[in-house]
C-alpha cells in the first residue's frame, strides 16, 4: 500500500513554501541550473517543466563523474531502472524491475535510430557503434511513449544523443588499462570548418567478464551452489572493434545535413562450462553497421521540416558440438530500413504542433544445421527461414498554452505493424505552474507492443525425454502463434517539479500506477507464444540535484515499487518458485543512487557514487540459487588534467568500483561484481 497521504502532504509543503523569492538572492543563483530542455518526450523543445512524460536527462558532465567504461551501467542513474548482466557482454537494461534477458518493453534511440532489432526486438548493447565517450546526453522517459515513439515504447524510451560532429577539432587518443582484463584504446580526430564539421572514431574494446567462481558466492551452502551449476562456470571475455563517423553539412543559415555511418565487430563467449549438452561455451560473432542521413530545414516563423532514412544490419552467428558429436551450426542476419519525415509549426503564439509519418521494413533471415533436432526430436536438422515486415506509422503532438500557468501536451500515434494490426495510441497531461518555479503535471497515456517475430513464428519444441537439449525454439516461414495480439499499457501519473533558487536545489517527485493487459509469454503445453498475462506497476519516484557552488554537484535518485501480476495462473512460475508471483518477486522495493562531484584547484576532480537495490528473486530465474541479494556498492573517481605545452593537454583518471568490496550477483549467480579498477590516461592535440 503506497502512502499516498504523505505523499501529498510533500507536494503541498513543497508547492506552497518558499514560493516567494527575494530581488537580492541572484548571486545565489548564478550557479543554479534551471530544468533543462528536453526534446524526446513529444519530439518539441521544451523546459523539462512543461513535458508530457517524467524524465531524467544524464549529460556529460555526468557521464564523466560515473567513471563508467560501459554504456548500460549509466541507466544506474535513473530512478526505478534495473541493471544487470546475464554474461559479462550480454546486458539486461529494463524499467519497472527485472525482466527475462531480452527486455523488450524499452525503446532504444540513438541520434534517433530505433535500436532494437528484430528476431528478438531486444538491444545487443555489446555490438553498439559507439563508445561512452561518444555520448553527449541521454535523456530517459520514464514511462509509457508510444503516443512519440511508437512500439516498444511501453515502458519508457532511452534517447541517447551522441557528441556534435564539432565537438573534436584536433585529435585525440585515450587508452583504459585495469584488472579483469579491461583494456581499451580509442583514438578520434574532428575538424569544425565554416560549412562542414566532422568527428570520427575508432576503438578497441576488451575485458574477461566476471570471475569464474571457485567458492559459493553470498554464504551459499556448497551443495546449493553445486545445484546451480555456479561453480568453475564461467567464462565469459568480450572484444569489440567499432568505427563510427558523424558530419555536419550547414550551406547556409536554412539547411542542414547530418551524416552518420559506422561498423562493429564483437566477439564474445557465450554458454557455460556445465552445459555440454545444450549451450557449451562457445564464440558468439556478431557484426553491425549503420547508415544515417538526415535533413533539416528552417522555414518561416521558426517552423522545421525534417527528413531521415536510416539503415541498419546486424549479423550473428555461433557454432558448437553437444552431446559430443551433434553438430550446431547457426546464423542469423537482420536488416532495418527506415524513412521518417516531420513538420514542427507554430499555429499561435500559444499553439505549437508537430506532426509526421514514418515507414519501416525489416527483414530477419536465418539458416541453422541443428543435428540434435533429428537425433532427438525427429525433425530435419536444416532450417532456413526468411522473414519480413512492413510498418507505418502517423504521429501528432499539441502544444497549447491555454494561460501562461496552464499547458495542455495531447499526441497519438497510428501504428499499422505489418502483422494485421491497428493501434492508436493517445496520451495527454496537463501541467500548470503554480509559479514559476513549482509546477504540478498530471498524464495518462496508453501503449502497445507489437509481438516480436520471434514470439510470432518460432516454433517451441518440447524435449520427449530427459536428457535431451531442453526446448528449443526454432524459426518457421509461417506465423506459428496464431491469434497473437499486441500487448497494451495504460499508465497515470501525478509529477512535481520544484526549483528552489535559495538552496540551489531542484526536485522531481513522481507517482504512478500502470497495467499491462495481453502480455506475451511462452506457453510450453501449446508449444508456441500466447496473451495472457496481466500486471499492475504502482509506486514513487524522486530525483533531487544540488549545486554547492560552480564546482559541486549532487544528485540523488529513489524508487519505491510495488507490482504485482497472474504469473502463477499462466504458469510462469516454476523450480524453487512455482507457487509465487514471479513478477512481484523480480522488483525490488526500493532502489537509490547518489552521484557526487566536485571540481579542485590545480586541475583535480573527484566524483563518487553510491548504489543500492532490495534483494530480489531475477525475473524467469526459478532457482533460489539465483536470487539477488540487497546491493550496496560505492565507486570513485579521481581525475588530474594537465597541460604538456605545444598544444598538448591531457587527463589521468583512476576509478575504483565497489570500493568497500561487497560482493553482489547479478542477473545470473555465476556474476559476482566484486572490487575492481582501471586507469585512462586521455591526449588531445
Amino acid at each position: 500500500m503506497l502512502h499516498t497521504r504523505k505523499l501529498l502532504t510533500t507536494l503541498f509543503f513543497c508547492l506552497f513554501s518558499q514560493t516567494l523569492y527575494a530581488e537580492d538572492s541572484a548571486s545565489e543563483t548564478d550557479y543554479f541550473q534551471d530544468f533543462p530542455v528536453v526534446l524526446s518526450a513529444s519530439r518539441l523543445s521544451q523546459p523539462l517543466s512543461e513535458a508530457p512524460n517524467a524524465m531524467t536527462v544524464i549529460d556529460r558532465k555526468m557521464i564523466t563523474a560515473s567513471g563508467f567504461r560501459n554504456i548500460p551501467d549509466l541507466f544506474k542513474l535513473v530512478p526505478g531502472m534495473y541493471v544487470s548482466y546475464y554474461k559479462g557482454g550480454q546486458a539486461i537494461v529494463s524499467y519497472r524491475g527485472s525482466s527475462d534477458q531480452y527486455a523488450r518493453r524499452m525503446q532504444v534511440l540513438i541520434d534517433g535510430r530505433s535500436i532494437y532489432m528484430a528476431p528478438a526486438s531486444t538491444v545487443d548493447w555489446a555490438n553498439l557503434p559507439i563508445t561512452i565517450d561518444d555520448i553527449e546526453r541521454i535523456e530517459v522517459i520514464r514511462g509509457p511513449a508510444a503516443a512519440s515513439h511508437g512500439a516498444n515504447s511501453t515502458q519508457g524510451v532511452i534517447s541517447i544523443a551522441t557528441r556534435d560532429a564539432g565537438a573534436i577539432h584536433g585529435r585525440q587518443v585515450s587508452i583504459t588499462r585495469g584488472e579483469k582484463g579491461i583494456n581499451d584504446v580509442a583514438a578520434r580526430f574532428g575538424h569544425q570548418g565554416e560549412t562542414l564539421d566532422y568527428r570520427m572514431t575508432v576503438a578497441y574494446s576488451a575485458d574477461n567478464g566476471y570471475d569464474n567462481l571457485t567458492a559459493p558466492p553470498n554464504n551459499m551452502t556448497l551443495a546449493n551452489a553445486v545445484r546451480g551449476g555456479l561453480l568453475n562456470n564461467s567464462n565469459d571475455s568480450n572484444q569489440a572493434r567499432m568505427l563510427n563517423y558523424r558530419a555536419d553539412f550547414h550551406p547556409d543559415g536554412i539547411d542542414r545535413f547530418d551524416i552518420q555511418f559506422g561498423f562493429n565487430r564483437d566477439v564474445q563467449i557465450v554458454g557455460w562450462t556445465d552445459s555440454p549438452n545444450s549451450n557449451p561455451n562457445h564464440n558468439l560473432i556478431s557484426n553491425s553497421n549503420y547508415a544515417h542521413l538526415g535533413w533539416i530545414r528552417v522555414l518561416d516563423n521558426n517552423d522545421e521540416f525534417s527528413a531521415r532514412y536510416y539503415h541498419m544490419g546486424q549479423q550473428q552467428s555461433e557454432a558448437f558440438v553437444i552431446f559430443s558429436t551433434q553438430n550446431v551450426m547457426q546464423s542469423v542476419q537482420t536488416a532495418r530500413d527506415e524513412l521518417e519525415l516531420q513538420h514542427t509549426v507554430h499555429l499561435t503564439e500559444s499553439n505549437r504542433l508537430v506532426y509526421g509519418g514514418a515507414w519501416r521494413r525489416d527483414q530477419v533471415a536465418g539458416q541453422g544445421y541443428v543435428q540434435a533436432l533429428l537425433t532427438f526430436y525427429g525433425r530435419p536438422p536444416n532450417y532456413s527461414s526468411s522473414l519480413s515486415t512492413n510498418e507505418y506509422r502517423f504521429f501528432a503532438h499539441d502544444e497549447w498554452r491555454i494561460t501562461p500557468q496552464l499547458l495542455l501536451n495531447t499526441g497519438v500515434m497510428l501504428e499499422r505493424d505489418g502483422l494485421g494490426h491497428e493501434n492508436l495510441s493517445p496520451r495527454m497531461a496537463v501541467n500548470y505552474h503554480v509559479t514559476p518555479q513549482h509546477t504540478v503535471r498530471m498524464g495518462a497515456s496508453v501503449a502497445y507492443r507489437t509481438p516480436a517475430l520471434a514470439e510470432l513464428n518460432y516454433r517451441i519444441l518440447v524435449p520427449p525425454a530427459t536428457g535431451t537439449p531442453g526446448a528449443l525454439l526454432v524459426p518457421n516461414q509461417t506465423i506459428s502463434s496464431l491469434g497473437l495480439m499486441p500487448e497494451k499499457m495504460f499508465s497515470r501519473e501525478i509529477g512535481y517539479l520544484g526549483e528552489f533558487p535559495t538552496l540551489a536545489t531542484s526536485l522531481d517527485l513522481r507517482m504512478f500506477s500502470d497495467q499491462l493487459g495481453q502480455g506475451i509469454y511462452a506457453d510450453l503445453a501449446a508449444r508456441h507464444f500466447v496473451n495472457g498475462f496481466t500486471a499492475a506497476y504502482q509506486g514513487i519516484e524522486a530525483t533531487i540535484k544540488h549545486s554547492m557552488g560552480d564546482a559541486s554537484d549532487l544528485t540523488v535518485n529513489f524508487a519505491h515499487e510495488l507490482a504485482r501480476s497472474n504469473a502463477v495462473a499462466v504458469g510462469l512460475g516454476g523450480g524453487d518458485f512455482a507457487t509465487a508471483d514471479t513478477l512481484a518477486i523480480s522488483t525490488p522495493l526500493n532502489s537509490a543512487s547518489l552521484l557526487y562531484s566536485r571540481r579542485f584547484s590545480h586541475d583535480v576532480s573527484f566524483s563518487t557514487a553510491y548504489y543500492y537495490q532490495d534483494a530480489l528473486q531475477p525475473f524467469a530465474r526459478t532457482g533460489s540459487f539465483d536470487r539477488q541479494l540487497m546491493q550496496r556498492r560505492t565507486d570513485m573517481r579521481l581525475a588530474k588534467a594537465f597541460n604538456q605545452g605545444n598544444g598538448v593537454k591531457g587527463e589521468i583518471a583512476f576509478v575504483l568500483q565497489n570500493v568497500f568490496d561487497m560482493k553482489y550477483s547479478e542477473y545470473v549467480a555465476n556474476n559476482v561484481f566484486n572490487r575492481r579498477s582501471y586507469v585512462t590516461l586521455t591526449l588531445n592535440w
